[in-house]
């Protein structure tokens, strides 16, 4: 029985390699068999083909490119919503975008109701709505007017094109229209009078202006000048000066005036414009005293020099008759000058002092022949 076995086992063993030499005998030939060329129609489905596999390969990756990038975006809003903080309760956010409700009761706060009016709060509110358009109407009718008013006040029929100077002797009219800085051609209402005035007044001669406009086309100027009444001597110079004490000019020309001396004023301060010092003018007003007796006394043409430098005993010098008088002060002048006159026909052509300082009750005027 073994060996029948054996026999079978042995012709089935035969068999099966006889089919597996087939089977490779055929696979074997299926390799070897010649290409045959592909055609055009096979060439595009081919192409085809592996268009459409790019295609929905790269479908597929901008799914996965899509959808990776909206987790991303639900990522940071979802963060972003952590972080915020919570709002009011009148607003409730939602990804930035404002609640419906919130909109809605926000419309409702901006929109007011207007509580009707009464018939009387009507007609008052009517009264006052003519009221103010009153205002406006008369208000620019008069913001017209001004402006058209000022516009014509600035305009050329309003320039100058004469000047007239009055009231001048001593400064000619040259000098004040220069000093005044008037032009022709100028609008007078652009003139300032006080500027004009003050520019004028720089002349030491000058002592008041006035400015008038006489429209359309005339400025007039009205000067008051002041006038030498006595001098200084300023090395070989003479200084002129008024009954004020302002110093008006220096000058080489001698006038017929008294000369001053004995003053206790500067040599640096006695400049064109400039005026004495106070002690100076104390003096000087007890000198106006003195001078205006002389002269109701026929005396005053005769004094040539005054001297101030006591003022208890001024000493007035009479050059034509030769003799100093000793006057003391101010007191009771119109009987020294009396006494002065009484001397000076008495003692005609003699050089001497003549001293009515003491008291002319007793003793009178006293005449000293100089020796």
């Amino acid at each position: 029985m073994s060996n029948r076995a054996k026999e079978k086992s042995k012709n089935r063993d035969t068999k099966d390699k006889d089919i597996l030499d087939l089977d490779n005998e055929i696979i074997i030939g299926i390799k070897s068999l010649p290409k045959v060329p592909k055609t055009k129609k096979s060439q595009s489905k081919e192409k085809k083909k592996g268009s459409t596999k790019n295609s929905q390969k790269s479908s597929k990756n901008t799914k996965k490119k899509v959808v990776s990038k909206n987790s991303k975006q639900k990522e940071v809003v979802r963060k972003n919503a952590k972080r915020k903080k919570a709002p009011d309760d009148d607003v409730e956010l939602r990804l930035g975008i404002e609640d419906e409700i919130y909109k809605e009761k926000r419309k409702k706060k901006q929109v007011k109701k207007k509580p009707k009016l009464t018939p009387k709060q009507q007609e008052i509110a009517r009264r006052k709505r003519k009221i103010i358009f009153r205002l406006i109407k008369w208000t620019s009718l008069v913001v017209l007017l001004i402006g058209g008013g000022i516009y014509f006040l600035l305009s050329s029929f309003f320039n100058v094109r004469s000047i007239v100077i009055s009231g001048n002797e001593k400064i000619s009219q040259e000098t004040i229209i220069s000093l005044s800085g008037i032009e022709l051609e100028q609008n007078t209402f652009k003139i300032s009078k006080s500027k004009v005035e003050q520019a004028i007044k720089t002349n030491a001669y000058i002592d008041s202006v006035k400015i008038k406009r006489k429209l359309p086309e005339t400025i007039e100027i009205q000067v008051v000048e002041r006038k030498p009444a006595y001098m200084l001597t300023l090395g070989n110079a003479y200084v002129y000066m008024n009954t004020q004490g302002y110093l008006l000019e220096i000058s080489q020309e001698k006038l017929q005036a008294p000369i001053i001396t004995g003053v206790l004023t500067l040599e640096d301060q006695i400049q064109e414009g400039n005026r004495l010092c106070t002690e100076d003018l104390q003096k000087l007003s007890s000198v106006i005293q003195i001078m205006d007796s002389a002269n109701n006394n026929d005396i005053g043409k005769l004094i040539t020099k005054i001297n101030i430098s006591d003022k208890q005993d001024y000493i007035l010098e009479l050059k034509s008759e030769k003799k100093n008088v000793h006057v003391g002060d101010t007191s009771n002048l119109s009987t020294k000058m009396l006494y002065i006159k009484k001397v000076l026909q008495n003692e005609k052509k003699k050089e001497g002092d003549i001293f009515v300082n003491t008291d002319l009750s007793t003793k009178g005027a006293i005449f000293r022949e100089k020796v």
